[in-house]
């Protein structure tokens, strides 16, 4: 009995913490934009670019990489945040969220293969252990599983 009422209850709870991290993101989001977009973008990259580096130690090679990615990640995230801000329409964010699984996907696009282990793992570990620290990185990321449920939730491949 316990089992089926986890089966019908799971998709709920699938939802809820999809839209809990869509807050969560949107919430990180105007922290940033809050402090201007040319502060904002120096926070917006750096904050990335310090945990992220903590749990995968980019190389000297890579540094340049990841922060032409988060500056140019923010510039597209900072005008598709005015605009759905403003407009309050589902649409602009239902193309925030998608362009924040594509973002996600370019970044571990240029992970080495034992960085993106890394990576996947500490969010693995900190979404089944430790639900302060998943909040925190998933304001920021998607781990394995949120991910494959964005993409399902929003129709993406």
């Amino acid at each position: 009995m316990k089992k089926i009422i986890f089966l019908l209850l799971f998709p709920l709870l699938l939802i809820s913490q999809i839209d809990k991290t869509i807050k969560l993101k949107v919430a990180i989001m105007q922290n940033f934009v809050a402090k201007g977009e040319v502060e904002g973008e120096t926070m917006f990259w750096q904050t990335k670019g310090k945990v992220t580096y903590a749990i995968v130690n980019y190389t000297e090679d890579q540094n340049p990489q990841f922060k032409a990615l988060f500056i140019s990640q923010f510039k597209e995230l900072y005008t598709i945040y005015k605009r759905m801000v403003v407009s309050e329409d589902e649409r602009d964010t239902a193309l925030y969220v998608k362009t924040l699984v594509r973002q996600e996907e370019e970044y571990r696009n240029l992970l080495t293969p034992a960085q993106l282990k890394l990576y996947l793992d500490k969010l693995a570990d900190f979404e089944k252990n430790n639900p302060e620290s998943n909040d925190s990185y998933a304001s920021l990321f998607f781990s394995e599983n949120l991910l494959k449920e964005y993409k399902l939730k929003f129709s993406l491949k």
